[in-house]
């Protein structure tokens, strides 16, 4: 991306907490950033991955040094129809080790449904081999955070596994919601 575009772009570093784990997100979801996912995740174009932390990079290995990535699952139908996973991709440029032990086990699309009914993701999750969780330094990551109930229903399966401490790190956060 050439620099002019890029300056579409701009970074606020919007600090939340969510089931009080701190977390951060680069952008503030408007137009332009929800455009950009939408060209990486709906249509396909896995360059544009290492895209949204590549000006901070340096940044964001620093603050996360020993941490695992635990990404926020998707359906595993849409990664096979994409040909690879989005938030994976995204986040790969930190070169930090993956523990992928939550699972979307049916296609339930947040998007489509109320806020009360969002609170029910956690039935559409399951987690396995939540014992490499313990002891560890574990950094939540997804591309957008609207409601939250995503994130707080895989903080609160992996909380039990007693992990030394959880973060979260966000490409974009939605303005409207906590």
């Amino acid at each position: 991306m050439c620099d002019k575009c890029f300056k579409k772009y701009h970074a606020q570093f919007i600090n939340f907490k969510i089931l009080n784990v701190k977390g951060v997100s680069i952008y503030k979801y408007d137009d332009n950033i929800r455009e950009l996912i939408y060209q990486f995740k709906g249509c396909y174009d896995i360059e544009l991955g290492s895209l949204f932390l590549e000006q901070y990079l340096l940044y964001f290995k620093t603050m996360f040094k020993g941490y695992y990535l635990i990404p926020i699952p998707s359906y595993y139908k849409d990664d096979i129809r994409r040909e690879f996973n989005h938030v994976i991709e995204a986040f790969n440029c930190l070169k930090l080790p993956y523990l992928p032990i939550i699972e979307k086990i049916d296609e339930y699309k947040q998007s489509d449904q109320h806020k009360t009914d969002r609170m029910n993701i956690s039935k559409h999750l399951k987690v396995s081999d939540l014992d490499k969780v313990h002891g560890k330094k574990i950094l939540l990551v997804d591309d957008v955070v609207t409601t939250g109930s995503t994130l707080k229903a895989c903080i609160e399966l992996i909380r039990g596994a007693h992990p030394k401490d959880i973060k979260i790190l966000t490409i974009a956060k939605t303005m409207n919601h906590s």
